[in-house]
């Protein structure tokens, strides 16, 4: 059944400048599809499709939702909130805060045993790595070993 393009109410220019501001890669895409629509570009969502390099089902998608709620809309995407820590806040400080003593722990096993023992919490290896490197933004401070004849 075919449908109508509809109306774009931002201009071409308006939309190419949003687009190249975007961060977001998938979005950039469906302001680009936008920016076709309202330059004149593309006059059916199979030439939409094609240009873009996506099923015409999904530029459908995309136009129903900026039908409904404008730009606001089409841009408003769902992102999943992941799997919870496993770790409690306030264990999480304490080990922020031993984290940053001036002798932290020697090794992610030192930091593992230490949450099992002191706070009764299991972690794996690379969850607690994970943790420690990319979420807390800290390491374990390891003396690196130095040749005597080095100073």
């Amino acid at each position: 059944m075919y449908q109508a393009m509809p109306v774009i109410a931002e201009t071409a220019e308006e939309l190419r400048a949003l687009m190249k501001q975007e961060r977001d890669p998938k979005n950039q895409q469906r302001l680009h599809a936008l920016y076709l629509v309202a330059s004149g570009q593309a006059r059916t969502r199979t030439a939409l499709a094609t240009l873009l390099g996506v099923h015409r089902e999904t530029i459908g998608t995309w136009l129903t939702l900026y039908t409904e709620g404008g730009r606001e809309r089409l841009l408003d995407r769902y992102v999943p909130p992941g799997k919870t820590c496993c770790v409690p806040p306030d264990v999480l400080v304490a080990l922020q805060q031993r984290l940053a003593q001036p002798e932290g722990f020697a090794s992610y096993g030192e930091i593992q045993t230490w949450l099992a023992e002191r706070h009764r919490v299991q972690m794996q290896y690379a969850a607690l790595h994970k943790l420690v490197a990319y979420k807390l933004k800290a390491r374990p401070k390891v003396v690196r070993p130095r040749h005597i004849k080095k100073a």
